[in-house]
């Protein structure tokens, strides 16, 4: 037998990149991930599929990393690129000639920085490209949507942790967070749980820091706790106590983010939490290794 592996098909990588919005890898995922994108407004699916399927293909012809692109880590950036712009800037003609462009863009950013950073890029290249879109929308001749302040509503527990999961693709309603959350489900059930107890971490912790109820009920509040959790524990180790932290940390970074900054807060929260956890594990076993110094001193 031959000692390489077969090539997995174009339309795998693609299916691949859509399950990938939330750290999966399977192609049933990928369609219900679109579904539950278009469940919102067509205009989000179409979106949502252009931008990956051109994300994969870019990544392809500039030769991204075989295995990353076998397992759809190129397709889904450009993804959450395409609903964000879909999300954040009026339906114009124009914004479907930048759903493409952007799509290209961010795939490119992807491979460049798959290539130079030592640790993962998560969704870093969508955000990055995005921000940069934000600050120069005049001159692209994008209008960004007024959403206004969020309504201080009571917390209405079951639809806000069913739209925390949909808000992770600017999908913010129960059903398509309950579709999200069973496309989950069915390429992992500990995946699964892993989400819904990211989501009860955010909850609880946007709840009890006085967020706004809409915010909370939205999924607005707490959906970088979910990818967080989900991150940490497919990406890092399979801990439960990883899972609390991140869900918390991301959660925490991404109110100050939003409260600090200029720009739209998108997944930035859980993108630092799991920068910063990777760091901690880093700078752990030093930090152990002084501790039995001392003591054995």
């Amino acid at each position: 037998m031959s000692g390489t592996t077969a090539a997995v098909p174009f339309w795998r990588q693609t299916m691949r990149g859509f399950s990938q919005c939330a750290f999966q890898s399977n192609e049933i995922t990928g369609a219900m991930f679109i579904l539950a994108a278009a469940v919102s407004h067509w205009r989000m699916g179409a979106f949502f599929a252009i931008s990956v399927v051109l994300g994969t293909l870019t990544a392809r012809l500039l030769r991204g990393h075989r295995d990353l692109l076998d397992l759809g880590l190129f397709g889904f950036n450009s993804g959450l690129m395409g609903l964000a712009l879909g999300n954040f800037f009026e339906p114009e003609a124009a914004l479907w000639l930048w759903v493409i462009g952007f799509a290209i863009i961010t795939a490119a950013v992807s491979v460049l920085m798959a290539r130079i950073l030592p640790f993962p890029f998560l969704a870093a290249p969508f955000i990055l490209t995005f921000w940069g879109v934000w600050y120069f929308a005049d001159g692209f001749h994008l209008a960004k949507v007024d959403f206004g302040d969020f309504a201080d509503n009571p917390v209405l527990w079951g639809e806000a942790i069913l739209s925390t999961f949909g808000a992770a693709l600017f999908a913010a309603n129960p059903l398509s967070g309950a579709i999200l959350l069973a496309g989950i489900l069915v390429s992992n059930w500990r995946h699964a749980v892993v989400a819904v107890l990211g989501a009860l971490t955010a909850t609880a912790l946007a709840a009890h820091g006085g967020a706004a109820g809409d915010a909370i009920n939205l999924g607005f509040a707490g959906f970088n706790g979910v990818l967080a959790a989900l991150a940490v524990y497919a990406l890092i180790a399979p801990d439960l106590r990883l899972v609390a932290l991140a869900s918390v940390l991301a959660t925490w970074l991404f109110s100050f983010v939003n409260r600090s900054g200029s720009v739209p807060v998108l997944a930035s929260g859980f993108v630092l939490a799991i920068w910063i956890i990777l760091l901690l594990g880093r700078v752990s076993p030093w930090f152990a290794g002084e501790r039995r110094a001392i003591t054995s001193s």
